[in-house]
């Protein structure tokens, strides 16, 4: 398990110049046109996202054929790409928070926003992981978009629906933050049982 996570540590890393670049851009406008904390969600979703060019990266190179004959078996496969996923959101969060804040102090902000937008964060990274993740792990690289693009909206409207029907409070976001992870727990639990049997 501990080399496969080092694996994709070292792809990642590859991109990492790019994805600080993209966030820069992106963060800047959007702490100037709307809340400057919207920085934690983007930095937690684009980072744990990122697992998934990892999972293209074993499948065009032809590395997965090579670790499942070795005695990795497909389940610590499976695991390591949610382990991965759950570790670089959590960076994500720290990183969106750390800079979130900054950007709140140039332009004389509060933090009477920050916990929403830190139970947003933690909602969308927990439900699009819980998508996406089986997607990219049981599909071609082509077909595994259509993972990316149910599950932003999917999350966002279990965001809203729960939000609607529970009341915009401090409770109701850590319900959300609670039925997310139960779905992702779910989504991992699935995936080692059925996605394992499957060839990936």
């Amino acid at each position: 398990m501990k080399g496969l996570l080092l694996k994709d540590f070292y792809i990642i890393r590859s991109i990492l110049a790019i994805l600080a670049v993209v966030f820069i851009v992106i963060g800047a406008s959007l702490s100037y046109l709307a809340n400057p904390w919207v920085l934690t969600v983007l930095a937690t979703v684009m980072l744990g996202m990122n697992v998934t060019s990892t999972i293209n990266v074993d499948k065009s190179s032809g590395c997965l054929k090579t670790i499942i004959t070795t005695p990795v078996s497909r389940k610590s496969y499976i695991s390591s790409k949610y382990i991965m996923y759950l570790l670089l959101s959590i960076v994500g969060l720290v990183f969106g928070v750390v800079f979130g804040a900054i950007a709140n102090l140039m332009i004389g902000g509060g933090t009477e926003m920050m916990g929403l937008f830190v139970s947003v964060s933690l909602t969308m990274a927990l439900l699009s992981g819980s998508v996406i993740l089986p997607f990219y792990i049981m599909l071609d690289e082509s077909k595994s978009v259509i993972g990316t693009i149910l599950a932003y909206p999917v999350s966002a409207g279990i965001f809203i629906a729960l939000i609607l029907l529970l009341g915009h409070t401090i409770s109701t976001l850590v319900i959300t933050v609670f039925v997310a992870l139960c779905l992702f727990a779910m989504s991992w639990y699935l995936s080692t049982r059925i996605l394992a049997q499957k060839d990936i």
